[in-house]
C-alpha cells in the first residue's frame, strides 16, 4: 500500500505538471490569506509579468486585477471556524494563446450571495462606457459593503478586464458557499463567442482542479519557470502560512530551500509554449502526520542514469554514511561537472528530512525525461499533553493547554508548599518548550501570591525568556485597576530576570 501511495504522489507531480501547463497555469495558491501572503503572491507575479513579453499597459492591467482580488479575498473571508473541508481561499494565475485569466476563491455566507450576485449581473450588464460613469456615481453616492467596499472592487475589475465577469457559488456546508469569479484580460482581440467559451472552460477546469488540490490538501502549486526571485517569493508564502512546532517548520523550510535551489540550479531547459527555460514543478501537501515536498522539472536523458544511481546510493546510506559522504562532497572543490553540485543538495536534503527520497524518472521524448523529487517530513508532535490543575482558596487554578494555545494561571497563590505545589508545572514547562508551537502566549492573573508563589513564578518566568529566545511567546501580566502590589510584583520580576512582561490593567 506504501509503495502504491509513493507511486501515486510521483504520477501526481508529472499529471498536474501538464495539466497546469495545458491549461497555461502559472501558479495556484489555496489557503488563509493574509497581507504577507499576498504581497509575496504578488511579488511572484510581478517576476512572471516581468519575464514575459507582453505590453507594459497590459502588465499594468493584470497586475491591478491581482490587487483587488487579493484584497477582495483578505477582506470578505467570511470564515469563523476552521471545521470546512476546504481552505478558505484561492488564487490562479493563468496564461492563454489571447488572454490572461485570473481567478480567485474565497468561503461566503449564503445571506451575502444575493447581494453579490446582483453587483456582478449589474455590472457585466454594463458597456465599457457605462462602467466609468457606473463608477463615478459609486465612488460619489457609497455602497460601500461593510468590510471595505467589494462593489468598487467589482467595478473595477471590470473596468480593467474585457467587462464581464465569470463566477460561480459552490455550496460547501451549512450556511457556507464558495465563491469562483474570473477575470480575463486580453492581450489579442478575439471574437465574442471564442472569448466566453475560452473563459467558461477556464472555469471549469480550475474548479475541478481545485477539487484535486483539496483532495490531495495541496497548499501551493507552482508551475513555470524557476529562478533565484521565484525561490524567494515561494519561500516567502509558505514560511507566513506553514503551522506547527518550530522544529517542524525549520525542518520543512530548510529542505524546500534545497528542493527549489535544485530546480533553478539544476534543471535542464526546455522549449514548452514557445519558452525555453527551466521549466518545472513544486507544490506543498499537508496532512495530519507530514508535510510531503514535491518538485518536478526536465533532465536530459544522458543524466538520468548517474541521478538514479546517486539516488539509490544516498537511500541506502544510514546516518553516519550520509554524514561521511556529504563531507566528502563538501570538500571536493575540483568536481569536474560543476551541476554535480545538485548531489550536495539531495544529500542534505536527506540528511535533514531524515526520510528517503521518492523518486521517478518520466521519458518525455528522444531528448528529455521529466524527474520527480518527493520528500516526506514527519511533523513533531507535542510529546506533552493537557495540564491542569483545578483552582482552590490557596492555590490557582493552572491551564495548560498547547492544542487550544491557552496557557493561563490565575487566581490565589498562597499554598503550604509552593515548591510542591510549583514543581509539576515546571517540569511540564521543561518537557513543552523541547518541541512547543509556533506561538505561545502566557498569561499571568493573579488576586494574589506570596513571597514563596514569587519565586517559583521567577523559575517559571526563566524558562519563558528562554522560550522567546528560541520561537515566539508573549507573556502577559494581568493586574486590577488600583492594585499597585501586583504591578510593583510584576514590574520587579521583569527588571530582575529582563523578560518581555507585558503588563494589562483589568477591572473588577
Amino acid at each position: 500500500m506504501e509503495a502504491e501511495s509513493k507511486k501515486t504522489n510521483l504520477s501526481l507531480a508529472f499529471q498536474l505538471f501538464k495539466d497546469t501547463q495545458q491549461d497555461n497555469l502559472e501558479y495556484i495558491y489555496r489557503g488563509k490569506f493574509n497581507t504577507d501572503i499576498t504581497d509575496n503572491i504578488l511579488s511572484l507575479a510581478e517576476e512572471s509579468l516581468r519575464l514575459s513579453e507582453q505590453k507594459l499597459a497590459i502588465k499594468k492591467r493584470v497586475y491591478f486585477v491581482m490587487v483587488e482580488g487579493l484584497q477582495n479575498i483578505t477582506r470578505h473571508q467570511d470564515l469563523n471556524s476552521v471545521n470546512f473541508p476546504i481552505k478558505p481561499g484561492l488564487f490562479v494565475l493563468q496564461r492563454k494563446k489571447n488572454s490572461y485569466f485570473i481567478t480567485t476563491g474565497n468561503l461566503i455566507e449564503k445571506k451575502n450571495i444575493s447581494v453579490l450576485k446582483n453587483q456582478l449581473e449589474r455590472v457585466n450588464q454594463l458597456s465599457k462606457d457605462e462602467l466609468n460613469e457606473y463608477y463615478k456615481n459609486h465612488l460619489v453616492d457609497g455602497g460601500f459593503s461593510g468590510k471595505g467596499g467589494a462593489g468598487l472592487g467589482l467595478i473595477e475589475i471590470a473596468r480593467k478586464s474585457k467587462g464581464s465577469l465569470s463566477y460561480d457559488f459552490r455550496k460547501i456546508q451549512g450556511k457556507f458557499y464558495y465563491f469562483y469569479l474570473l477575470t480575463e484580460i486580453p492581450f489579442v482581440n478575439t471574437e465574442l463567442e471564442e472569448s466566453q467559451r475560452a473563459t467558461e472552460f477556464s472555469l471549469q477546469n480550475i474548479k475541478e482542479l481545485h477539487d484535486i488540490l483539496n483532495r490531495e490538501n495541496i497548499t501551493l502549486n507552482y508551475s513555470g519557470i524557476f529562478n533565484q526571485d521565484n525561490l524567494v517569493n515561494l519561500l516567502g508564502i509558505i514560511e507566513k502560512q506553514m503551522k506547527g512546532t518550530v522544529i517542524t517548520k525549520i525542518k520543512t523550510f530548510n529542505v524546500m530551500v534545497e528542493m527549489l535551489q535544485n530546480l533553478v540550479k539544476h534543471a535542464d531547459h526546455y522549449q514548452l509554449n514557445q519558452v525555453v527555460g527551466n521549466h518545472g514543478i513544486f507544490f506543498i501537501a499537508e496532512n495530519e502526520d507530514e508535510f510531503v515536498l514535491t518538485a518536478g522539472n526536465y533532465l536530459r536523458n544522458e543524466r538520468v542514469n548517474d541521478l538514479a544511481n546517486h539516488l539509490f546510493h544516498i537511500n541506502a546510506l544510514d546516518n553516519k554514511g550520509l554524514n561521511a559522504l556529504y563531507n566528502k562532497n563538501l570538500l571536493n572543490f575540483e568536481r569536474q561537472d560543476k551541476r554535480s553540485g545538485a548531489g550536495l543538495g539531495i544529500i542534505d536534503m536527506r540528511l535533514k528530512s531524515q526520510q528517503k527520497i521518492n523518486y521517478s524518472f518520466e521519458k518525455v521524448d528522444h531528448d528529455f525525461s521529466f524527474f520527480t523529487l518527493s520528500i516526506k517530513i514527519t511533523k513533531n508532535e507535542l510529546k506533552v499533553g493537557k495540564f491542569f490543575i483545578e483552582g482552590s482558596h490557596d492555590r490557582p487554578e493552572i491551564e495548560l493547554n498547547p492544542l487550544e494555545n491557552k496557557f493561563v494561571i490565575s487566581g490565589r497563590s498562597i499554598p503550604e508548599n509552593a515548591y510542591d505545589f510549583y514543581q509539576p508545572v515546571i517540569e511540564w514547562l521543561d518537557d513543552y518548550i523541547k518541541s512547543p508551537n509556533s506561538m505561545t502566549v502566557f498569561e499571568f492573573k493573579f488576586e494574589h501570591i506570596n513571597t514563596h508563589s514569587s519565586q517559583q513564578i521567577m523559575k517559571i518566568l526563566q524558562r519563558l525568556k528562554k522560550l522567546s529566545a528560541e520561537s515566539s511567546a508573549k507573556i502577559k501580566w494581568y493586574y486590577y485597576k488600583d492594585d499597585n502590589d501586583m504591578l510593583e510584583l510584576g514590574t520587579r520580576l521583569k527588571e530582575l530576570l529582563g523578560v518581555d512582561l507585558r503588563f494589562i490593567e483589568q477591572s473588577h
